[in-house]
């Protein structure tokens, strides 16, 4: 319910603050008095979009207020997605800068406009003079049918279930286009693949094939080689080793005569050490090297490859011919992976398919078995708001499986006729906008029977309408608002009388300045509003009294 709306500097209002009823609350004024600005500003609120033309003061920011008591509703849920503090009063605040920026708070939270009017459309249902589109909406009458049966709750839990199938089938025809994008490649990567694979490359085997090549292709120079190399070392009693030896035995026997002797002693065993440690290098080497035409080959065979490997993609490094092979890779895999989780899709999509179909014939027969009691209803209604040939036909189309919506099977179209022995057409075809606005406040009355609607605001909705007509249609919002908070500007003194709190809203004007105020009528004053609407200024003595009339 809607408790109260605060508004500062916007259009032509400065500063106004309204306290609602929790039933019929009238808003009645002149023509240009700013009632139409009141609504713009509760759009604010519904987070539609604004700029710096509603600000009155450019200087200032302008400011919309609105207190929501959010019992009735099943909110919680809502606020803890949205990780906000939930409140059984909960503020809504709108805040335009002077340069356009706005800002959405819900309880000092900021939020984005999606979130504010994901909340507010459970809050408030604004229905102004001509705006009938709901009706001609093939799904509206399917949420009118299901709040009728009692199985809204039902049809949520069929479309929580049918948006994650939606994902699904858009997950695989996404699948399937690649499918189709790679299948064009597919043979063409799979080739270029396939050669990188059985080049077997590595990087670091790559870097030592040259230094292998040359080791193996000089093997005879390298044996004879390093055979004089140990020959001069250790090959003869004349060799280095032999020589050393012996100078170091020579030095040995005088070292208790000088202490430098000793340490050159050391030192020439310790080469001599390193010197027989090379002999044996030398020996390993020379016996490890061995000329291998079989390698040879191998080794010169793998360089070609991976040079015209090189080449061929335009290529410096091994590593980059990694970096493509794994790139390929990926794509293979994808192209696996994708089959197989289209064939998974495929599976479950059928299964869903055939248990949402089982669930939207059950939704689809209990709207049937409930269209017409709304026909009847709505009928019987039309006839009290002054409309006595007035009928409505629901025409229900079902689906098979493979056509599933949002709703299940169904789409219903309203066939209306305000005339009698005229057969009911499509609203786009026949009806007044009164007729029009005033079928609309059926509907909501029928749906006020069962559920819970939000705050309902209806702007000028009896537009084209007076006299006895006007009386039965604020004797409808009157029922309505009994159970349900009810908003309603009108310019009808039969509708006016018809509120439990009744606003009047009108144009100040103050030195140089024109802004728009609102109070509270009771009383006298109310009395005398109703008798202005009657006759216009300065109502007579009978203007008065049926004003009397009306309210009592």
């Amino acid at each position: 319910m809607l408790q109260s709306l605060s508004i500062k500097n916007y259009a032509i209002i400065e500063a106004v603050e309204i306290q609602f009823d929790k039933q019929l609350n009238i808003i009645t004024g002149e023509t240009g008095a700013g009632k139409s600005i009141l609504l713009g500003a509760m759009n604010l609120i519904l987070g539609k979009r604004a700029d710096t033309n509603v600000l009155r003061n450019k200087e200032e920011k302008c400011l919309v207020e609105a207190s929501f008591s959010l019992k009735k509703y099943k909110l919680k849920k809502f606020f803890t997605e949205n990780d906000l503090e939930y409140e059984d009063e909960t503020i809504i605040r709108r805040e335009i800068n002077s340069n356009g920026k706005s800002r959405a708070f819900i309880n000092d939270s900021p939020v984005t406009l999606d979130v504010l009017k994901e909340l507010t459309e459970q809050l408030v249902d604004i229905h102004a003079q001509g705006e009938t589109q709901n009706l001609l909406d093939k799904f509206f009458f399917c949420e009118i049918l299901d709040e009728l049966s009692k199985q809204t709750p039902v049809v949520k839990e069929y479309q929580t279930a049918f948006s994650a199938y939606k994902q699904k089938q858009t997950r695989l025809h996404q699948l399937q286009e690649e499918q189709i994008r790679l299948q064009k490649e597919f043979d063409f990567i799979s080739f270029q693949l396939n050669e990188l694979v059985e080049a077997n490359l590595n990087e670091e085997e790559f870097e030592s094939i040259e230094s292998e090549l040359g080791l193996l292709q000089n093997a005879e120079v390298i044996k004879r080689n390093l055979a004089e190399a140990y020959n001069l070392i250790d090959g003869n009693e004349f060799a280095a080793l032999s020589q050393l030896l012996q100078a170091n035995k020579q030095i040995a026997q005088l070292t208790d005569f000088h202490g430098a002797l000793l340490e050159m002693h050391d030192k020439l065993s310790s080469i001599t050490d390193d010197l027989k440690s090379i002999t044996r290098q030398i020996t390993n080497v020379a016996d490890a090297t061995e000329y291998n035409e079989e390698r040879v080959q191998e080794l010169m065979d793998k360089q070609t490859t991976v040079n015209k490997l090189l080449q061929k993609h335009h290529f410096s490094a091994v590593k980059e011919l990694l970096a493509m092979q794994e790139e390929l890779q990926q794509k293979v895999d994808a192209y696996a992976n994708s089959t197989e989780e289209m064939v998974r899709l495929e599976s479950e999509l059928k299964k869903e398919q055939k248990e949402l179909f089982a669930t939207a014939q059950r939704i689809s027969k209990n709207r049937t078995e409930k269209i017409k009691t709304a026909e009847s209803k709505v009928s019987s209604l039309l006839v009290d708001l002054g409309m006595p040939f007035g009928h409505i036909i629901l025409e229900q189309k079902t689906a098979d499986a493979e056509k599933l919506n949002v709703f299940g099977i169904d789409e219903i179209r309203l066939l209306f006729s305000a005339n009698k022995g005229s057969a009911p057409q499509s609203l786009d075809e026949v009806g007044s906008g009164g007729e029009k606005s005033r079928l609309m406040l059926a509907i909501k009355s029928l749906v006020a029977e069962t559920v819970t609607l939000p705050t309902l605001i209806f702007d000028e909705i009896d537009t084209g309408i007076s006299g006895e007509v006007a009386q039965k249609v604020g004797n409808i919002l009157k029922t309505l608002g009994k159970s349900h908070q009810v908003i309603s500007i009108t310019h009808l003194p039969q509708v006016a009388a018809k509120a439990s709190k009744h606003f009047f809203v009108f144009k100040n004007h103050e030195k140089e300045k024109t802004f728009t105020e609102i109070k509270t009528l009771a009383g006298d004053e109310r009395l005398h509003e109703i008798a202005v609407m009657l006759s216009g200024n300065n109502p007579p003595k009978e203007a008065l009294e049926n004003a009397k009339r009306l309210l009592n």
